[in-house]
């Protein structure tokens, strides 16, 4: 647990310096330099290489956190682990592209009258969907090995740190649009080939072919594992993106743009959760493996406390600077102020679930997963013909709340029913009730003297409002206790 809470805290410090950066790229230099269809391109180009990339592994990814541990022997080059894996991928993404060229056509007629840039420029795609997969196979490889601070430093802010200086070229002239596009895509390769970098440095790319005894005992385990991984992770990429993909082809790629930057809104929320599920899910996979699920249960509701209490914090200033967010964006962007509440309360939920999902795909059980999230990409799909044509992107947006909180319920009562173990307390309820108020009583509060005034302002009470009450019900005793530790040292300091 020291590992976990450990490199939680330093992938989420660098999680947020990363939604800094990200939050200047996509809510100002993105919003004020490019218009609304450009955005929609630029993050639905993203959207779909990360759906490429989750064909093209095979279920790789999956694969390297669940067997992983049964190969760890860097002696003998880990049985021939690593080459096995990044063969496998290379098999699929050969095959994921041949599948992209020939439904070139649907794709056309799909996307061809109500979003023509992301026709034009749907070949950049390949290298996209090729640099994402290569970046998700070696953070899987270095998460194994515990080495979870350069994976998200690459990804959270060297790659941020790339987009601000496209979008600045950009801006100042020096790059045309197809020369900005072309850029972008380079940019977002840069990741893979830093930790591909950083693996051979360190000697860890151990890529000699092998056919061990291991290896041929859990082969058949192993395929099987990674195909339902593949269906699993590719309808749960299908489930969170749906609704902008439809958005594009039922609307126009201008709205895309619009509700795909509230999204991006919505995205710090779930920093912590991130942040725990990739340093969690190695300590998951190890607990299967010794049936210790008092040990799981325990991580479990320390995920759950923890994202609860930070999330719902994080939503609460979002909310409440929301018009301070807006003054800074083309007037356009005021449509989504309810976009930005819908999908806000959906991944509120989705992210106070836990670690549902890291559990059941890494348990005997891992097929169900595959189950519930194909019936939830269709009735997702449902859902937003149903809303869409009856609230535009507002219906999107509750059509993705509604999914999420459905689907998440499904898991925690499935978990609960087969194992025996649930993350909510008691005392978590009190969470909705407090936002509720507290949502209520911005209203009241007056516009400060300045900009910036109000933002501090309005943050200022929000937080104090929030922390004070969560501090003493206990709804997360790894916070309180993290903080009591962080003003111990302080104090400390300035003692000396």
């Amino acid at each position: 647990m020291g590992i976990v809470q450990r490199d939680s805290f330093r992938i989420t410090l660098i999680a947020y310096a990363g939604a800094v950066i990200g939050y200047l790229n996509k809510l100002f230099l993105f919003t004020n330099f490019l218009t609304t269809e450009q955005v929609g391109l630029a993050n639905l180009m993203i959207t779909i290489s990360l759906i490429y990339a989750q064909v093209a592994a095979l279920g790789s990814r999956n694969i390297i956190l669940r067997f992983f541990p049964f190969f760890n022997d860097p002696k003998n080059h880990h049985h021939g682990f690593l080459f096995g894996i990044l063969t496998l991928s290379l098999a699929g993404f050969t095959l994921a592209t041949l599948l992209f060229l020939v439904f070139q056509r649907p794709f056309v007629m799909l996307y061809g009258d109500s979003s023509p840039l992301l026709v034009d420029y749907a070949l950049y795609l390949i290298p996209l969907g090729l640099a994402t997969l290569f970046f998700n196979l070696f953070e899987s490889y270095l998460r194994c090995l515990y080495k979870n601070i350069i994976p998200s430093v690459t990804h959270e802010v060297v790659l941020r740190l790339l987009v601000t200086l496209t979008i600045s070229l950009y801006a100042f002239g020096l790059l045309s649009f197809p020369g900005f596009v072309m850029v972008y895509v380079i940019a977002y390769c840069m990741p893979a080939v830093i930790l591909i970098g950083y693996t051979t440095v360190k000697g860890w790319l151990r890529l000699q072919p092998a056919w061990p005894l291991l290896l041929r005992r859990l082969g058949k385990i192993m395929l099987v594992y990674g195909l339902y991984s593949l269906l699993n992770n590719l309808s749960t990429f299908l489930l969170i993106s749906v609704d902008s993909l439809m958005v594009a082809g039922m609307i126009d790629l201008g709205v895309a743009g619009v509700y795909t930057t509230m999204i991006f809104m919505t995205s710090v929320m779930l920093i912590p959760y991130r942040s725990m599920v990739k340093v969690s899910a190695p300590f998951v996979a190890a607990y299967w493996k010794t049936r210790a699920m008092g040990h799981m249960e325990e991580v479990y509701r320390k995920a759950t406390a923890g994202n609860l209490v930070v999330g719902g914090l994080l939503f609460l200033l979002l909310w409440v600077n929301l018009d301070v967010i807006f003054h800074f964006m083309p007037d356009e962007y005021q449509a989504g102020r309810y976009v930005f509440l819908l999908l806000g309360i959906g991944k509120l939920f989705d992210m106070s679930a836990g670690l549902n999902a890291t559990i059941l795909t890494t348990s005997k059980k891992y097929r169900y997963d595959l189950y519930f999230t194909l019936a939830m990409v269709g009735f997702a799909i449902a859902a937003n013909l149903i809303f869409i044509p009856l609230w535009g992107a507002e219906g999107a947006a509750f059509a993705s709340m509604l999914t999420l909180v459905l689907f998440n319920l499904i898991r925690l009562i499935f978990i609960y029913i087969h194992f025996g173990i649930q993350p909510f307390e008691t005392r978590q309820l009190w969470v909705p009730g407090l936002m509720l108020v507290i949502m209520a009583a911005s209203t009241q509060i007056g516009p400060g003297p300045s900009v910036f005034a109000d933002l501090f302002l309005r943050s200022l009470v929000t937080a104090l409002a929030f922390l004070w009450p969560v501090w003493t019900l206990g709804i997360s005793k790894e916070l309180n206790a993290w903080a009591r530790n962080f003003a111990m040292q302080v104090a400390a300091y300035f003692r000396r």
